[in-house]
Parts: structure tokens; C-alpha cells; sequence
């Protein structure tokens, strides 16, 4: 991975001075470590959510021919001009087109109609198609129909690559393959695309004290606190685009952090959760720099969330992230989330924000950014709080649809204020 951005000094010792950045240039200095990733040939099944490594160009031109966009008769523009229905335009039925039949051969001149199907390619000689609804009805070949209203004159008729000619490009590099865009790329003939390639992100939560749910019996008993940032990081790498397998639980034990650590090397990049702090036990600084850890920082003048680290390992990026869940939810989000998009070739790398007006008061003593889970309601998009914001705390984070920012210096929005909220609620992933 190509690493961008200026040179970062080599961490020998878990105890590291503060650099307490702020958000704005923690961010930057993430997206400067972030490289658009390599591309693959992907099955246009297997490429949704992908993004376009190469421009897709047409291989047909669509439509092929100009066809009728309505089920009607297909005429002369100087036939039906001025028709009503006191005074309708009599036309002499010359035959039948459906979609998929060829109109060779068949052309219509003054006074006369060819029926017509949504579709069907237009005939010869006609230059409009009058919808079924302005006739007297479907008529045999042979009988006259009368057209009532001439205001059909001239429409309904979609000309020959009115959507797109082939070798046009039809769906441009960046281009993030949606539903629509497979819809475009099935269409013009592709059935692969070449596409930047997920980044493989590797999850790794650390402490003594978490037990996973098949242990659930020591969290009854107060003696474990549950494992959910594991979870919980693996589901925010998916939804931004990377490939995640399940995580890697490991105690305070040095070795087995090492082996999880070498293990990771080949991953595009290295998510710790917990053990990046200040503690005697928070081991995972310690050990990332016995493999010659290059630190770029570590704490951000953000809340939740402000002991987070970012550095390489060789050529792993590595975020180190704060043990409580709404503190690892939230520097994902913010931080580990556009620099996986990044990877992923999205451009911007940072989700879209929000316009939001504010529910009620929201507000914080804290002198930096700050990130509060909140719910979206309405059609003008008004924000609450989603719970309680205590940064141990699991429960807001389910019923929050994004996060309302205070940047730093801001302490107060009072209701009815507009607020910036990043979006993180189910379905707005990725775009």
C-alpha cells in the first residue's frame, strides 16, 4: 500500500505523550494514509457496493430503433392536427406492431394508423403515436379508427439511442455500483466489472474482563462485561465496504496479542479495540512497538472517543480504538469508517452529512468535538437524543440513526436549531 503524508516516528514504548490533534486534523491525517486499493474482475452479482475501477461503455445502441412509448396508433403528425372529438381525424388501419416484431416493410402515409404497442419499433413514415385513450378504441386492420384530441402530434416516440449509442460511456470510474447501476450495466451488455477491490479489515478486541455470549453466565454474575465491540466493529467494517471475517478476542496476555498482531499483516487494515489507553494492562501500544510500530497519532481532541491512535505497522494501517462501546462506535464512524471508503475507491471518502434541525437542547461542556447519538424523525429531518450518552453505555446505540456534531468551541444548539448529523442508521451505509 502506497503511504502518503508526512514521516511518522517509530513507537518502542506502550506509554506514548498525547498529541491531542484536533478532530478536523485527525481526519486529515487519516485520509492521507488512505490509497484507493487495487482492482478485480467482479460478477455484476458479487460487485453491488463496489465502486467502478474503469469507465463501462455501451455495447448497443438502446434503443436500437425509434420505438413507441405508448399503446396507441402510430401516424402522421399532418393526419391528426386539430382533431377533437366533434371533428375527429378518420385513419385507416394498416396493420399491427407489438415489441420484439420488425416494422420492415411497413409505412404509413396520409391517413393513415399502423396499431401500435409500447415498445414495438415505429413505422416508416410516421413521426408520432396517439395514445389508445385519444382513439375511438383498437381497430382491425383494414377499419377506420378515429382519433379525438390531436395533441398526440408529434410525441411518444423515443428515437434510436435516445438512451445511450454504443461506445458511449454509460457509467463513468467512481461510479458506485447500485441497484441502478447493475440495471445500466446489464443493459448495455456486461455481466463483470472491474471494480476496486474490499479492503480486508481485521477486527481485534482486547481485555480480560470480556467474555463472549457463550459465556454470557459470567456477565449475569457481575463478574465479565459482555463483548460487543467485537460484533459491533466487524458489522461497521462490513457496512462500509470491507470484507470482515469474526474478530479476535485475546485477554491481556503479550504473546497471544503478537501472534493476533502478526497474523494481521496481511490485512489492508488493523481495528484494536481496548489495551490502547494509559492503564498498566493497556499492552497493545506496547507490543505494536516491538514490531517497529510507526505512530501518527494518538488522542483527538473529540468525545466520545478521544483515546484513539492511528499509525502503520509496516504497511498496515493500524487504528487503535478506546474499550468503551459508544467510544468505539463512535471513532469508527468517524474516523476508521472514511478511511475504509478510502481504500474502497469512494470519492468523497467521507459519508454525507445531514441537515437536521434539533429536537432539543443539545449540548456538552466538553472544549472539543462533540459526536451525540440521536434519532432522525419527520420529513424535515429533526433530531432527540437516542438515549442516555455515557460512553459505556450499548443501548442509544441501537435506536440512533446518526450522530449530531458540536465541533469544537460549540457547547450548546438549542431546539430548533439546525444541527450536522452524521448519518450511521441501517440503510445509509456506504453512500
Amino acid at each position: 500500500m502506497e503511504r502518503r503524508g508526512h514521516a511518522l516516528p517509530v513507537v518502542h514504548v506502550s506509554l506514548v505523550k498525547a498529541d491531542w490533534l484536533s478532530f478536523d486534523e485527525a481526519l486529515e491525517r487519516v485520509l492521507n494514509g488512505a490509497s484507493v486499493l487495487d482492482a478485480v474482475e467482479s460478477g455484476i452479482d458479487s460487485a453491488l457496493g463496489r465502486v467502478l475501477a474503469e469507465p463501462l461503455s455501451a455495447r448497443a445502441t438502446i434503443p436500437a430503433s425509434a420505438n413507441s412509448a405508448m399503446d396507441g396508433y402510430a401516424a402522421r403528425s399532418d393526419s391528426v392536427l386539430g382533431a377533437t372529438p366533434e371533428n375527429p381525424a378518420r385513419l385507416e388501419v394498416k396493420g399491427r406492431i407489438a415489441a420484439g416484431m420488425s416494422a420492415a416493410g411497413v409505412r404509413v402515409g396520409a391517413g393513415e394508423a399502423v396499431a401500435i404497442m409500447t415498445g414495438a419499433p415505429v413505422p416508416e413514415g410516421a413521426d408520432s403515436v396517439i395514445r389508445v385513450e385519444h382513439t375511438s378504441g383498437w381497430r382491425q386492420e383494414g377499419e377506420v379508427v378515429s382519433v379525438t384530441a390531436g395533441s398526440d402530434a408529434g410525441r411518444n416516440i423515443r428515437l434510436a439511442g435516445g438512451d445511450a449509442c454504443a461506445g458511449e460511456t454509460v457509467l463513468s470510474a467512481g461510479t458506485v455500483v447500485t441497484p441502478g447501476a447493475v440495471a445500466v450495466a446489464t443493459a448495455f451488455g456486461h455481466d463483470s466489472l472491474k471494480v476496486v477491490r474490499a479492503p480486508h479489515v481485521r477486527v481485534l478486541v482486547t481485555g480480560d474482563e470480556l467474555a463472549p455470549n457463550e459465556r454470557y453466565r459470567e456477565v449475569i454474575e457481575g463478574i465479565a462485561v459482555p463483548d460487543s465491540n467485537g460484533p459491533m466493529l466487524v458489522a461497521q467494517a462490513r457496512s462500509s465496504g470491507a470484507a470482515a471475517e469474526g474478530h479476535a478476542l485475546v485477554g491481556d496476555d503479550p504473546d497471544e496479542l503478537r501472534r493476533v498482531i502478526d497474523a494481521a499483516r496481511c490485512a489492508d487494515a488493523l481495528v484494536v479495540s481496548g489495551g490502547a489507553s494509559m492503564g498498566d494492562r493497556d499492552l497493545v501500544k506496547g507490543v505494536l512497538g516491538e514490531f517497529g510500530f510507526e505512530l501518527d497519532f494518538w488522542r483527538v481532541r473529540m468525545r466520545p472517543g478521544s483515546p484513539v491512535g492511528f499509525g502503520f505497522l509496516d504497511d498496515l494501517p493500524v487504528f487503535s480504538l478506546p474499550g468503551n462501546p459508544a467510544s468505539a462506535f463512535v471513532t469508527f464512524e468517524t474516523l476508521v469508517r472514511p478511511f475504509i471508503r478510502g481504500l474502497a475507491g469512494f470519492d468523497p471518502p467521507v459519508p454525507f452529512r445531514i441537515r437536521a434541525v434539533a429536537g432539543e437542547e443539545l449540548g456538552s461542556t466538553a472544549r472539543m468535538t462533540v459526536f451525540q447519538r440521536v434519532r432522525l424523525n419527520g420529513e424535515e429531518p429533526v433530531a432527540t437524543l437516542s438515549g442516555r450518552q455515557g460512553s459505556g453505555l450499548v443501548r442509544s446505540l441501537g435506536s440512533a440513526d446518526g450522530l449530531a456534531v458540536l465541533p469544537e468551541g460549540v457547547t450548546e444548539v438549542p431546539c430548533g436549531e439546525r444541527v450536522e448529523v452524521i448519518a450511521t442508521g441501517c440503510g445509509m451505509y456506504g453512500l
